[in-house]
């Protein structure tokens, strides 16, 4: 009479899962610690600013991270040890943006009260629909063109992310749709200062 044996799992599988959640450390570390980074030079340049008078840009520490993921990857470039995590970090972006979400309470909405969310919701309505007449126009591509209304008139390359998974557009047009949007708050930094004071608008305004 046979009898029948059940098959153990080979210990292999639980190795080399465990290597596997070890292989995506370092990327994750390299991750945290670009933004870190970010985080670290917009306070500095902030201090700067405030202490020393300097006539420095405020510039926020989601584009410092990026400028420095771009000085890291066009100099040393990324090691493949770092590959894997690096990978990651669409999980951790998305993360981020829940966690952005989840600060604005709805006592803070209602505290800046119903003109600015009226002046809000306009801008909302005007934005999407100038960029979306904008893109047939210039005849961009459908996607192109919604990545484009949704960064400008919500907030930037972070709407643009997290739109990203729904419309799953060509990473060319997300690159184009990012460049685009950080160009354009590039020159709001120096116009919209400039035009402030021709118009005699206090700081708050």
């Amino acid at each position: 009479m046979a009898t029948q044996t059940i098959p153990m799992p080979p210990a292999k599988s639980a190795r080399s899962s465990y290597r596997g959640v070890l292989g995506v450390l370092p990327g994750i570390a390299l991750l945290f610690g670009i933004g870190l980074a970010g985080k670290l030079i917009e306070h500095f340049f902030s201090i700067l600013r405030a202490s020393h008078h300097f006539p420095l840009p405020p510039i926020d520490y989601v584009l410092w991270a990026i400028l420095l993921g771009l000085l890291i990857s066009n100099t040393f470039g990324v090691a493949r040890f770092f590959h894997s995590g690096v990978a990651t970090y669409e999980l951790w972006l998305k993360l981020g943006i829940v966690l952005v979400g989840a600060r604005f309470l709805l006592q803070d909405v209602l505290h800046i009260g119903g003109i600015s969310l009226l002046l809000v919701a306009i801008e909302l309505i005007l934005s999407l629909s100038v960029m979306t007449l904008l893109g047939r126009i210039f005849r961009l591509p459908p996607k192109l063109t919604s990545l484009l209304a949704i960064g400008s008139s919500i907030c930037g390359v972070t709407a643009i992310m997290a739109a990203q998974g729904a419309i799953e557009p060509e990473e060319k047009d997300t690159s184009t749709a990012i460049a685009a949007i950080l160009t354009l708050g590039a020159i709001a930094l120096v116009t919209f200062p400039a035009i402030g004071h021709m118009l005699h608008m206090s700081q708050h305004a």
